[in-house]
């Protein structure tokens, strides 16, 4: 598959990690500007991670969501413009990887929530307070202040998340998968979720999340 192929429109949001001297990967949002076939890739970059310093020869991985799965491709900085503002000409990606949206695994996440549950109607019946236990690409577990009436299929929750140090909001539409019952030690009602309908930002930010939750797993910060 090459590049050209996706035809993403302009404006579409996408996930970077810059790769530091130190080779770590530094996070950032981007979005396209356009590109030129087989020659280079422009990305405006409204705010670059503090611990990178952009120059050219600087690798770059990139993500987007799209509805067929998550396309992924790597690339190096070209050049570097800062008029009117600061955008990034990548070269031109040699290979582009799709990864079909399926089960992916969960992460421990600890965030506070507010829920509104959706009767099989439609109507939204109440509104409570939670917090996440974890969460992936595809749903999570939470835990409830009270337990949801049986006529609750749907659900909205809405959480305020950091990701590469700014705090974003996440609302997620999602479906009650199981319930779990009363954890005795939390005291919390405990289901299990799937999401859908997600628009492509929050699909972005989900991924961000989840690819940060994810490096701190593997250093052992959680």
């Amino acid at each position: 598959m090459d590049f050209a192929d996706l035809r993403l429109p302009v404006a579409t949001r996408m996930q970077l990690n810059f790769i530091g001297l130190d080779y770590k990967r530094y996070p950032s949002d981007a979005s396209l500007l356009g590109y030129r076939a087989r020659e280079s890739v422009l990305v405006f970059l409204p705010k670059k991670p503090p611990q990178v310093l952009l120059r050219e020869g600087v690798k770059v991985e990139a993500k987007v969501v799209m509805q067929m799965g998550i396309v992924s491709f790597s690339s190096v900085i070209q050049l570097i413009r800062d008029d009117p503002y600061t955008y990034l000409h990548f070269a031109w990606p040699h290979r582009i990887d799709l990864e079909p949206l399926r089960r992916y695994p969960r992460f421990p996440l600890d965030a506070a929530l507010s829920l509104t549950a959706i009767s099989a109607q439609g109507i939204p019946t109440a509104r409570l307070r939670g917090a996440f236990q974890d969460i992936s690409l595809q749903g999570a577990r939470i835990g409830l202040e009270k337990e949801l009436s049986e006529s609750v299929s749907k659900v909205i929750v809405s959480a305020n998340v950091v990701v590469a140090g700014m705090k974003h909001t996440l609302e997620i539409h999602g479906e009650i998968k199981r319930a779990f019952g009363r954890d005795e030690k939390t005291t919390k009602y405990h289901y299990g979720i799937s999401f859908f309908e997600l628009p492509p930002p929050q699909r972005l930010l989900l991924l961000a999340l989840c690819q940060e939750l994810q490096g701190l797993s593997m250093h052992g910060g959680i």
